[in-house]
């Protein structure tokens, strides 16, 4: 049975390929296209825009009519203490392209925060694209802090697929969409979208920053958003049930078309045995607990002396300090329950194992 999966598969022209790939939600557009990009701009002068909904205006009264298809999808803010809320993509705008239209219409929105990219930060993570750590070309680069500032200013949009279409589920798909670059603006992190993520199979769940919409497209006959609706959060939903074994079902299918091995998602920084190494101490994390393991100052012996550490907790601080001397002073990316931290001396290093208050969830890194 494989082997006659196998050379069916091998068989297949790339329009076949094309064709399975779009049914399966994914986009494919040949580069003369005229996308919709296009059809969007000509009408957003006349419709309700993400800023006037996100705003609390809502749509324009001919907009609001129960009969013109307008679609839903929501937004999950990420203070918690804010209720997921519905948003309307108007039908004005699907009725001149096809395609997933969520990307462009939220677009404005995370365009709107003006707050700049964090070049420490870019720098940081581009290391981990460049042999060597060698930075020394980055500012000419397509990734400088300038070019990405600029790509920040005009809005950009990551889709993330909770669940593929399928035929499964009736062709239809989840998706995420959130600002590309949240990270690099420092943008809090969306515990409610990571616990999502998390409850359709993705392990770890990945962090999401700032505001997040979440939508629904199916994708036969074409691909086109349909309604997601606020109740469509509850993990109890069925949709929510079936992604995890979906998500396998797909990533095998989508394996054997394009013949590539499976995809696994990358571990959290610090965890699965990587300790992330900082400037004079490491760290490490799980779900639960963060863990610090410090050097010794050039200057002292090969050890500490356990009589002259102090270790100072604060809710989003770890302080150490030696022989009166100020050694270590953190700020932490999450809070921690202080009455659950303690150090102790690991033979050379100083170890101290913080519990966070969020629990379930990884750092992206150890600093906000």
């Amino acid at each position: 049975m494989a082997s006659n999966s196998n050379e069916e598969e091998a068989s297949m022209t790339m329009q076949q390929r094309e064709d399975w790939l779009r049914e399966r939600g994914v986009e494919i557009e040949p580069p003369q296209t005229a996308t919709s990009e296009s059809c969007s701009s000509s009408t957003t002068g006349t419709m309700s825009s993400i800023l006037e909904q996100m705003a609390g205006v809502g749509l324009k009264e001919d907009e609001d009519d129960v009969s013109s298809n307008n679609v839903s999808f929501v937004c999950v803010p990420q203070d918690e203490s804010k209720e997921i809320f519905s948003l309307k993509l108007p039908a004005s705008l699907a009725k001149n392209a096809n395609g997933d239209l969520l990307p462009k219409y939220v677009k404005p929105y995370f365009a709107s925060d003006r707050q700049s990219i964090d070049t420490a930060l870019l720098e940081q993570q581009a290391t981990k694209h460049f042999a060597g750590g060698n930075l020394s070309g980055l500012v000419e680069s397509n990734i400088s802090a300038a070019s990405m500032n600029a790509a920040a200013a005009m809005g950009s949009v990551e889709t993330f697929p909770l669940v593929h279409p399928a035929d499964t589920n009736g062709y239809t798909g989840v998706y995420i969409y959130l600002d590309e670059v949240g990270m690099l603006k420092k943008l809090p992190n969306n515990n409610r979208a990571t616990r999502i993520a998390a409850t359709c199979g993705f392990h770890p769940p990945p962090n999401f920053y700032g505001d997040v919409f979440i939508g629904r497209v199916t994708s036969r006959p074409t691909l086109q958003n349909v309604n997601f609706e606020v109740h469509d959060t509850n993990r109890e939903s069925q949709w929510m049930q079936r992604a995890i074994s979906e998500n396998l079902i797909w990533q095998q299918e989508l394996n054997k078309v394009t013949n590539k091995t499976s995809e696994v998602q990358p571990p959290a920084v610090g965890t699965e045995g990587n300790t992330a190494e900082e400037n004079n101490f490491s760290w490490t994390q799980d779900e639960e607990e963060v863990e610090l393991s410090v050097l010794p100052p050039m200057e002292e012996s090969s050890s500490f002396n356990k009589k002259l550490v102090k270790v100072i907790f604060l809710s989003k601080k770890v302080k150490v300090k030696y022989d009166k001397q100020d050694i270590l002073d953190v700020s932490l990316y999450g809070a921690i329950d202080v009455d659950g931290c303690t150090w102790t001396i690991d033979g050379s290093n100083i170890v101290i194992t913080c519990e966070k208050v969020d629990t379930g969830t990884f750092w992206p890194r150890i600093s906000p």
